[in-house]
């Protein structure tokens, strides 16, 4: 009986060729995309849960409230390892990481001469006790002692190929080998391990002993528990049996034993692992951590597409169902029962799921293989190793039959032998037009909810990049500066302001949208505020509010040679001094965490420090060269001019540092690599908003070749009285814009909700207005159009001596 269902199936889908393939690529398409945005959710959710310690592992945050704002950190004062382990030794153990990324490291040759890489990531530094808490898979090396002495590092196998070339495994010929980062800090190798997999929190690939972070960051301050890094981070390992909870109820006392009073109001406390990677607003390394909430999007999109697919599905069968009716109708005569009948059609539902299932794997691990670009990283389907994955496809396998293939069964097997053998199935079928017609319009209703997300995103992205930022963005190029030397620096602008074109250079801690600025505190006496401002602080020389156009609202900008006695203050913290006119703060003296008092000789105009998902922020700029780490060039050359500049920057920079690789940045294009999730989202809604159209088209295909198949005669009767082409094509168009008008009135309200929400998230965005609905609409109507003239065209130029043969 298999035998003879399996065969049957295979006879009809053969018979059928256009429908079968319409309906396995259409299903195939739908599939292909579910699997990865299921994939991609799976990944998110698996983070760190490789490691054995997993439900052990900690990582310690803090919470400063001053009077303007409440700062969520990452990173905790250096001293808080040793601190912590010292008053609760029974808890557990502590551990410092610090992580650096980008970097250059070098390594010596067969020659002996050190040769430069660019490494983009993984360079950290941590303490011995590291591989007590996570898991490395070691090649060579001792992980109780690999970090233990100073100087130490262990290296990943990956780098260890990249920088020494060790492909065959002799992973020995590494141990003890020099590596230098930035010229700065030289370490030996004491380990070899294995690259950390893609979803870890700690994407390290060369781990050096802690104390060595103190040659690189000017910043390190070992004793002290008022300066923080967010790159300094504390992990720690809870010992068998202590909970969350017993870590948590210690800290208040712990931050009021060591935070100075005098310090605004500090709170430490601690993640889990889970936490930690779905707790966005603390940062962490690369910025690995997602929004929870997001995660649902990928989901309802891969859902909503396996549905289209599916109705898909539903309308080409039951279009096809015309023709099989006298099929129906002879099995019934012959003996059939409608059980029978019911999984002959799941049988055929069942083959075209598997073929579409097999297509979409192969797609959606072409798809995922190439996914770098637009998440970060690549995947892959390892459906047997992934049983959340396995369980997701076989789901879908059985989901997609019932749900594609019950309807379309009890339509066919309810049919009367003799209701279709006088020739009047088409009449029994008609009942189900209206169940056809719903389903076209929730095809077309997510299309559209898809379309106006991905109009409302466009409208986005342009804000952003056409927006006044309040300073000079265009035809700037920044580079960074390995040391701050005023005789480089010097001697470095003197041969650019020679280029033709050149009208600036200047040198500071970061840009004016960098995110290198410097957080401290900030206090004017006559308020007898409880506790201080924190504002960001930019290091500038006296060229940068010239090169970037910032305008001065009042006084003067801070006298050249300048060391942190002068202040200029922004809008924004002019406001915290409770003064509305720029002239009123001249003169007057503040408070300041960096570096003491200083006097206000300037008020600028507020320009965006942060990208502009957030608020405009208080800021004072002060002048201290040896905090210059940036430069940048303002230029007025054509195209061709700059690639010549660029040219000469290298020049003049490898005569100040030889041994240091070359880099720069056009800044118009940094400040857009601020919104580089939101441009993510535009790429997932318009790669999936066109596949939803597609699998729309698709089904509404399939209502028109039913409704073809239906009119068959009606339409030759009305050409043999000599109807047109165009009239013909008017019945069914007119069909067509009702569904669409139906689903876009549906899907207005939907969009409008969903992206007002996403667009809530912006402290500076697009008000939603008719126009994008208006363009959604009109999109659809024509792809609709399209599809419905491509399909109606053919029974608009049919004889009508054909259909009407049997009359």
């Amino acid at each position: 009986m298999l035998k003879n269902y399996f065969i049957t199936a295979i006879r009809n889908l053969q018979r059928n060729r256009s429908f079968t393939v319409i309906n396995v690529l259409g299903l195939a398409l739908g599939i292909s995309a579910a699997l990865v945005l299921f994939k991609y959710v799976i990944f998110e959710k698996s983070f760190d849960t490789y490691l054995s310690n997993y439900d052990r592992l900690y990582r310690f945050t803090k919470r400063v409230e001053s009077p303007n704002m409440v700062d969520l950190e990452g990173g905790v004062p250096n001293p808080f390892a040793k601190s912590f382990s010292i008053d609760y030794p029974e808890l557990g153990t502590a551990c410092r990481t610090f992580y650096t990324g980008e970097n250059q490291l070098s390594v010596k040759n067969v020659t002996g001469d050190w040769v430069h890489y660019e490494q983009p990531d993984g360079i950290a530094f941590a303490d011995s006790t590291f591989f007590k808490l996570f898991d490395y898979d070691w090649k060579i090396g001792d992980p109780k002692t690999a970090l233990s002495k100073p100087g130490s590092a262990v290296i990943s196998t990956s780098l260890a190929e990249k920088f020494f070339g060790v492909t065959d495994g002799g992973y020995d010929r590494v141990l003890g080998k020099a590596v230098k980062m930035n010229n700065k800090v030289e370490v030996f190798i004491t380990g070899v391990v294995a690259d950390p997999p893609k979803n870890t929190s700690v994407p390290f690939k060369l781990i050096m002993e802690y104390e060595e972070v103190a040659k690189i960051f000017d910043f390190y301050q070992p004793e002290s528990w008022t300066s923080t890094s967010s790159n300094a981070q504390v992990f720690f390992l809870a010992n068998n049996n202590v909970t969350q909870k017993q870590i948590e109820d210690v800290l208040p006392d712990f931050a009021k034993k060591y935070i100075p009073e005098s310090e605004n109001a500090t709170s430490f406390h601690v993640q889990s692992l889970a936490e930690m990677h779905f707790q966005p607003e603390f940062n962490t390394y690369e910025n690995s951590a997602v929004n929870p909430d997001l995660l649902t999007v990928p989901i309802a999109v891969g859902v909503f597409l396996i549905l289209t697919a599916c109705v898909n599905f539903v309308n080409l069968s039951t279009a096809l169902a015309i023709k099989r009716s006298k099929e129906v109708g002879i099995r019934k005569v012959l003996g059939g029962h409608k059980k029978q009948l019911i999984l002959q059609f799941l049988g055929e539902t069942f083959l075209i799921t598997i073929l579409s299932v097999l297509l979409s794997m192969g797609v959606a691990e072409l798809i995922m293989t190439n996914m770098e670009e637009l998440v970060g990283y690549n995947l892959s389907l390892d459906l047997f190793n992934d049983m959340q994955l396995l369980s997701v496809v076989l789901t879908v396998i059985v989901g997609v039959t019932l749900f594609a293939g019950l309807y379309p069964s009890f339509v066919l097997s309810k049919l009367k032998p003799v209701t279709v053998l006088r020739g009047k199935g088409q009449t029994a079928m008609s009942g189900n037009i209206n169940t056809r017609r719903g389903l076209v319009i929730f095809q077309f209703f997510i299309s559209q909810v898809l379309v106006i997300c991905t109009l409302v995103v466009i409208s986005q992205m342009k804000y952003f990049s056409n927006s006044d930022l309040g300073f000079q963005k265009e035809s700037i190029i920044t580079f960074p500066l390995p040391t701050p030397e005023a005789s480089k620096l010097e001697v470095m602008r003197n041969e650019l302001v020679r280029f033709p074109g050149v009208q600036n250079v200047s040198y500071a801690f970061g840009s004016p949208l960098s995110t290198n600025n410097i957080g401290s505190t900030f206090g004017y006496a006559p308020l007898e505020t409880q506790g201080q401002f924190d504002v960001a602080y930019k290091v500038i020389d006296d060229n940068y509010l010239e090169l970037y156009e910032i305008e001065l609202l009042a006084g003067r900008d801070i006298k050249k040679g300048d060391t942190l006695t002068e202040a200029l203050l922004s809008m924004e913290a002019l406001k915290l001094m409770e003064m509305d006119d720029p002239n009123e703060a001249i003169g007057k003296e503040i408070s300041s965490g960096f570096s003491g008092p200083k006097k206000v000789v300037g008020v600028f105009k507020d320009f965006h420090n942060r990208d502009l998902k957030e608020k405009l922020s208080p800021m004072v700029m002060v002048t201290y060269p040896g905090y210059f780490y940036e430069g940048a060039i303002k230029f007025n050359g054509d195209e061709g001019q700059t690639s010549e500049l660029i040219a000469a920057l290298e020049q003049a920079w490898t005569m100040q540092y030889p041994d240091i690789l070359f880099d720069y940045t056009m800044l118009s294009e940094e400040i857009m690599e601020n919104y580089n999730d939101e441009a993510k989202v535009l790429t997932l809604f318009q790669l999936f908003s066109g596949i939803a159209i597609l699998i729309g088209c698709l089904g509404l295909y399939g209502l028109v070749s039913f409704m073809a198949n239906q009119k068959k005669k009606e339409i030759g009767v009305r050409k043999v009285l000599g109807a047109s082409v165009n009239q013909i094509l008017n019945i069914f168009s007119r069909e067509m814009l009702v569904l669409i008008a139906i689903a876009f009135l549906i899907a207005v309200p939907f969009g409008y909700y969903f992206m007002n929400d996403w667009l809530s998230g912006f402290e500076y965005r697009i008000e939603l207005n008719v126009w994008v609905f208006v363009i959604a609409m009109a999109f659809t109507l024509v792809v609709g159009m399209v599809t419905t003239v491509l399909r109606s065209l053919q029974a608009a130029v049919s004889n009508p001596v054909d259909s009407l043969r049997s009359e």
